[in-house]
């Protein structure tokens, strides 16, 4: 039995896929001490913060005492996947699922945790030259489901600026290589080997229970659909969609129906139009259709908080059928404001951006705090 998906870029090709894992009963790491590993994400992702996964294990953790141990842990924005591969690797969580609408990152994620020494192999066999960054930056597959993509999201992820898969971002060091940072320096061998160690350990002891290149729509209608004996007090879903703004110039799928910078004004216009719509559409079928516990993290914008079609209702509201056939909660919808410090690179001194946190998780078990680090 295979399911079909459509991914892709370029030609949109439908591409089979295994059925979803079943669930197990996760087991012990092979080596807990990597659980504690300051960062655990093989990926640099655009806008990732490191202080919130360290918060929402701490909020999931408290909610657990209402509401028992989460069973499953979902992220549908998976990207550098910090705070799922937090919680897994802390026990916080049973399991944790990863969905990415972009098949570079879900392709890189499945790579790793099933076929992680072939990854790592290909990761030390790889030169890290400015050659193979324009090599990889031409490079596309005749399939979707390449491996070698895994070796592209990698390679691109560490040695272009920022981290930045699409768009136009050049590599780190420019093309001059003259500045104090070289292409290689984000590419520390020993230290990737480790972190990809890790997320295969957690695939195989069953914490990290599948990857999906899917939507986030699509992710969350068929965790219902595959996983229906989980209650929805016991699976979360944590969503950190792309900025209300700029996302075009950082992200390929997901909320950029252009797949990077688009090329014309007009297409841009169009696009910036469907990216709004995208988080509109997030906010609606929050608000009045999850059937799991959610959390959702947003870089602050005035509008997040005082619009009625994004986040001012302060408790969801679900239509009458989908109350009755589907199950569909009047959770509570909880708030904090965060300040979000961190180092750029190489600045001496640390800046801040303040970020939204949404939860129906209860609202005692969530931390009154100013700020994330």
């Amino acid at each position: 039995m295979s399911t079909t998906i459509r991914s892709g870029s370029g030609a949109g090709a439908e591409v089979a896929q295994p059925p979803p894992r079943k669930l197990a009963e996760p087991k012990p790491l092979s080596d807990p001490v990597t659980a504690m590993m300051r960062y655990q994400s093989p990926l640099r992702y655009p806008g990732a913060k490191a202080g919130i996964g360290k918060l929402i294990n701490e909020i999931v953790k408290s909610a657990a005492k209402p509401l028992g141990r989460p069973s499953l842990f979902v992220e549908p924005f998976a990207g550098g996947a910090a705070t799922s591969l937090r919680l897994a690797g802390l026990g916080t969580v049973d399991r944790v699922l990863l969905a990415d609408a972009d098949p570079l990152v879900a392709n890189f994620w499945t790579a790793v945790a099933q076929d992680t020494s072939w990854l790592v192999d290909r990761m030390w066999d790889e030169p890290i030259t400015l050659e193979r960054w324009d090599y990889w930056r031409r490079w596309c597959p005749s399939r979707q489901d390449d491996r070698e993509l895994a070796v592209k999201c990698l390679f691109l992820n560490r040695t272009t600026f920022s981290g930045i898969l699409h768009g136009r971002a050049g590599p780190i060091g420019g093309r001059a290589q003259t500045s104090g940072y070289p292409l290689d320096c984000r590419f520390n061998r020993p230290e990737l080997q480790k972190r990809l160690e890790f997320v295969g350990d957690l695939y195989r002891t069953n914490r990290l229970l599948d990857v999906w290149c899917k939507d986030w729509e699509a992710t969350l209608a068929d965790v219902a659909e595959w996983y229906p004996q989980l209650l929805p007090d016991r699976v979360v879903a944590y969503l950190d969609p792309p900025y209300l703004e700029k996302s075009a110039k950082l992200y390929g799928r997901s909320f950029d129906p252009a797949g990077g910078y688009a090329p014309s004004p007009e297409s841009a216009k169009h696009a910036r139009w469907l990216h709004a719509c995208e988080h509109l559409r997030l906010a609606e079928y929050l608000r009045r259709k999850a059937r799991y516990r959610w959390i959702l993290s947003y870089d602050y914008h005035d509008r997040l908080l005082q619009s009625p079609s994004l986040y001012r209702a302060r408790r969801m509201t679900p239509s009458s059928e989908d109350k009755d056939l589907l199950g569909v909660r009047e959770w509570r919808i909880s708030r904090r404001m965060l300040t979000m410090r961190y180092t750029a690179a190489g600045a001496s001194t640390r800046s801040s951006t303040r970020e939204v946190l949404l939860t129906t998780l209860p609202p005692s078990t969530l931390p009154v705090v100013q700020s994330a680090d």
